[in-house]
């Protein structure tokens, strides 16, 4: 009798509970659940960090697909498409079929390039069962750029290119020079910059001109070639038939009154001056700031230069030697010309050369040098190193000889030597800059720019060149990037660069275009291999887009 007793209020306790959870169950089940919200997707278009779609300037519409079949009576005014102007529903129809919804655009109407639009879906948007999305939902769409459309009255945008590496004519014949292959394109480029409408500054971030890449048993500085100082060598550099015709275009670029040809110094010219630049090419804009380094900023939040200022091999070293400013790198740069003026297979380029940490930095880049060309070990103690007058050496060094200057207290002044290159923010450590000329300099932009900018500036692009490796980087990497690197990568020969080539960035400040973006575009200048032409034309390829909003 009591086992039946126990039995009874088990069973009943059993089925109380079954009750309740079925009660329970009953009330969760007025409770809307995920899958009865509405959800949409876009999936024609590229979500980029997370953030926004990428639309196609030329889109004559956009597609939204649903979970749910829509009800078309909840449509309009639930669903808009504005622009910082506002609604945009004069210039569209709203298609819907099943569970698509489409805005298609007027023909009369054309998206902007570069420009931020806003997708609007509102909770009064219903499915034909009754659901809606859990909440407002605002989505961001930012259109690519058009660098190719015709018909634009304003030219809005900056081309900036770097590391040409021109020499003069003994670098040609001499099978030391790093440009000339990619003569000819850069000659069509430059005409397309005069003849196009969108570029209003072109901006060379150094390198322009290759004082550097001379070998050490040849003179740079040559009196029996009318060579006899280093205005002399950038005049020869100039005039020689490699390069002429491309100084013409420049010429032109520079007076004409709708383009500013802007020049920054870089390491391979940094015995440039103003007066000099201003004689090979007038109406130039010379953006030095201290000897051998400069910077442009176009606009507020955009800054650009060549990048050897961090660079601890390439950047200008006058408190080594007083009187002097060329650094070590200049002088592996001598010894690597000499590799390649000795073999007709060249092979990639140091990107840049460069006490114990001089010392191991020194050695690695020189027995590099050696090793990459299979060179004969050169006599250390010999004045080989012929300098003809370059930066007021006269005399002749020995490799060892240079080593022992710069060891001698090249690393006690770096300190000092940052603040006479005005550094924006100081390298403590040796190594660091070492190692920046080694790097992307995506590090160095970081640390100079992006992590603490010299106030008052917030600096949202940030354009390098010297690496030689084209690239676009948002930072912080990730979806909440607040700024964007790039650097323009080179024009020298392909043999000579493990990177593509022929590379440069169009920027489009915001401040100009009256988006609410700056967009920056990689791009890589290529034949048209498709155009049937037996000598076919340059075209430019987009490698990479970022766009930033600069409100935020």
């Amino acid at each position: 009798m009591k086992k039946k007793k126990i039995f009874f209020s088990v069973l009943a306790l059993i089925l109380s509970s079954l009750l309740i959870i079925q009660q329970s169950c009953k009330k969760d089940d007025k409770l809307p659940k995920e899958s009865q919200y509405l959800s949409v997707t876009l999936h024609r278009l590229n979500l980029k960090h997370e953030t926004y779609y990428q639309l196609k300037h030329h889109e004559r519409s956009i597609e939204m697909e649903f979970n749910l079949p829509i009800d078309t009576a909840t449509v309009v005014d639930n669903v808009t498409f504005s622009d910082k102007s506002g609604l945009l529903n004069l210039h569209y129809d709203l298609v819907i079929s099943g569970k698509k919804v489409l805005i298609t655009f007027y023909s009369d109407f054309q998206l902007n390039d570069g420009w931020k639009y806003l997708l609007t879906i509102k909770t009064g948007l219903k499915s034909t069962s009754g659901e809606s999305l859990k909440q407002n939902k605002t989505i961001e769409l930012r259109t690519t750029t058009n660098l190719n459309s015709v018909g634009s009255t304003q030219r809005n945008s900056i081309a900036c290119i770097s590391d040409i590496h021109m020499g003069d004519s003994r670098a040609v014949s001499g099978n030391y020079c790093w440009f000339g292959k990619n003569a000819k394109a850069l000659e069509s480029f430059l005409d397309s910059i005069i003849s196009g409408n969108k570029v209003r500054v072109l901006a060379i971030l150094g390198d322009l001109f290759d004082e550097w890449l001379v070998p050490y048993t040849v003179s740079p500085i040559d009196s029996n070639l009318g060579i006899n100082n280093t205005k002399d060598y950038f005049l020869a550099i100039a005039g020689s038939p490699t390069n002429s015709l491309i100084f013409d275009k420049l010429r032109a670029i520079a007076l004409n009154e709708e383009i500013e040809l802007v020049y920054v110094p870089g390491n391979h010219d940094m015995l440039m001056t103003q007066n000099i630049m201003e004689e090979i090419i007038p109406g130039v804009t010379w953006a030095g700031d201290v000897a051998g380094l400069g910077k442009y900023s176009p606009v507020n939040g955009i800054i650009m230069e060549h990048g050897h200022r961090y660079d601890f091999f390439n950047c200008p070293h006058s408190l080594v030697n007083s009187g002097h400013m060329l650094p070590p790198g200049y002088f592996i740069s001598r010894l690597y010309a000499q590799g390649l003026s000795e073999q007709t297979n060249n092979k990639e380029a140091l990107a840049s050369e460069g006490s114990f940490e001089f010392r191991a930095a020194w050695t690695i880049a020189f027995l590099y040098c050696l090793l990459n060309f299979d060179m004969d070990m050169p006599l250390m103690d010999s004045a080989n190193i012929l300098m003809g007058g370059i930066d007021s050496y006269s005399n002749p060094f020995s490799f060892n000889g240079v080593e022992e200057m710069y060891a001698a207290n090249i690393e006690d002044f770096w300190s000092a030597t940052q603040v006479q290159n005005a550094v924006p923010v100081p390298i403590e450590c040796c190594l660091q800059a070492i190692w920046n000329g080694h790097s992307d300099l995506f590090g160095a932009a970081t640390t100079e720019y992006l992590e603490q900018p010299p106030a008052p500036t917030t600096y949202k692009v940030v354009a390098f060149g010297h690496t030689h490796e084209p690239m676009l980087k948002v930072y912080p990497p990730g979806n909440q990037y607040t700024s964007i690197y790039a650097n323009s990568g080179s024009w020298i020969n392909a043999s000579d660069c493990s990177h593509k080539v022929r590379t440069y960035l169009i920027i489009n400040p915001a401040e100009w275009t009256g988006s609410d973006l700056d967009v920056v575009m990689l791009y890589q200048y290529n034949l048209d291999s498709n155009s049937g032409n037996p000598d076919p034309p340059y075209e430019p390829v987009l490698i990479s887009e970022e766009s930033i909003d600069v409100n935020n």
